[in-house]
């Protein structure tokens, strides 16, 4: 399949690239194996393009959907280093995988998305809240130590009181890594290594979009998303989209993220998250440089999904249009609490009996409390419809074993 007879093509390097752009010759990679690497590989079959995929196990959702699965561990330098030598472009979908070998990719000549650099900021929360602060991006009050006890010395002397938000700097998410502290005592199981306390922010709404960013500056985003969180696993919820929100709002929201993603010459995907204040003050709460959770919707919602527009970002084509044609709401699958073992779902007929439900089922063979084992997307004209349609099928879907 022939994009371009002759183009030149802008890698991560300054120097351009020839290349005859035929899909078929080109080695792409993706370090991790999970629901997201699945998505991205389904999306690239409709272009022939061949995906390689390095994780753990050929159990895992991608394993079946990739061109070529490679066992072996995305965070040793080695196992990366073998798996990516040949290829032409390396990308992610997960934050935890070996940066070292990444930056010897990037040395090589290898297209490496996101870039090394700005995945060493975003890796630690710390120095992505100080990038925030550098480039006057609007964030919570924060405190970065360098261990637990740090923090703890610094309520004894008066300099940090309660109520914050405690935080991993290192590999948090989807939940983990976070937590309130409202006293002494919440303190005590905390683990000792790198962390930040956050101001606490009076919330009106979690936001969130997507923006795609090409080698050439060529940008584009996506319209925002409300997200609305599990109180007891901190996980999402549910997502709407669009996001109830004032076009002003969502205006400010865009012109932050170009502004965050010229800052670093970005290439990629980058999910912003935002709070939204009950003041009307927004605040830019983390980043993912991949695909993320909150643009699940993009496949049924938006003329290009997020993960088509990733792969125009790895082989430096034009962005996709991402207007849309209709609403949607998308609800995680999660395993039930209590239960652990082989995955078994109940209501599936109340949910292929619903009108505009798309199941996305990652085929994840065993499920545990909070697991992510699937999602579905609500898809229609009318949002209030689809809040309905969603408070069915959650009296009726569950994931047991």
């Amino acid at each position: 399949m022939v994009i371009g007879l002759k183009y030149r093509y802008s890698g991560l390097k300054s120097e351009r690239i020839e290349s005859k752009m035929i899909v078929s010759d080109l080695k792409v990679g993706i370090l991790g194996g999970g629901q997201l690497g699945k998505m991205l590989c389904t999306a690239a079959a409709d272009w022939h393009l061949e995906l390689s995929v390095l994780d753990a196990s050929e159990d895992f959702p991608a394993a079946p959907y990739c061109h070529r699965f490679v066992k072996g561990d995305f965070r040793d330098e080695n196992d990366v280093m073998n798996f990516a030598k040949d290829l032409d472009v390396i990308t992610i979908e997960i934050e935890g995988v070996n940066i070292k070998a990444l930056h010897r990719l990037k040395e090589m000549g290898k297209t490496v998305v996101p870039d090394p650099d700005f995945l060493d900021i975003v890796r630690d929360k710390g120095r992505q809240n100080e990038f925030y602060r550098r480039h006057d991006i609007p964030i919570p009050a924060f405190l970065s130590f360098d261990s637990a006890d740090e923090l703890r010395q610094h309520i004894s002397e008066g300099r940090l009181d309660f109520p914050f938000v405690w935080k991993s700097r290192f590999e948090g998410y989807d939940g983990r890594g976070v937590k309130m502290i409202s006293n002494a005592t919440d303190m005590d199981d905390l683990p000792g290594g790198p962390c930040l306390s956050e101001q606490l922010v009076d919330i009106d709404k979690e936001l969130a979009l997507i923006i795609s960013r090409n080698a050439r500056g060529q940008k584009a985003i996506y319209d925002p998303v409300e997200m609305v969180f599990d109180s007891r696993a901190n996980l999402l919820d549910h997502l709407e989209f669009p996001a109830a929100i004032d076009s002003a709002i969502s205006n400010r929201m865009k012109q932050l993220a170009k502004k965050i993603v010229d800052a670093v010459d970005f290439k990629g995907l980058l999910a912003i998250e935002f709070f939204l204040t009950k003041d009307g003050e927004l605040l830019v709460n983390e980043v993912a440089p991949r695909p993320h959770n909150s643009g699940h919707h993009t496949i049924e919602c938006c003329t290009t999904s997020q993960y088509e527009q990733l792969l125009r970002t790895l082989l430096n084509l034009p962005p996709g249009d991402t207007s849309s044609d209709s609403c949607g709401i998308m609800f995680n699958l999660l395993g039930s609490p209590g239960k652990k073992g082989p995955a078994k779902a109940e209501g599936l007929d109340k949910l292929f009996s619903t009108p505009g439900a798309h199941l996305h089922w990652y085929g994840k063979k065993d499920t545990k409390p909070f697991r992510k084992m699937g999602h579905v997307l609500l898809a229609g004209q009318d949002v209030k419809i689809l809040r309905e349609r969603l408070k069915e099928l959650r009296k009726n879907l569950k994931i047991t074993a």
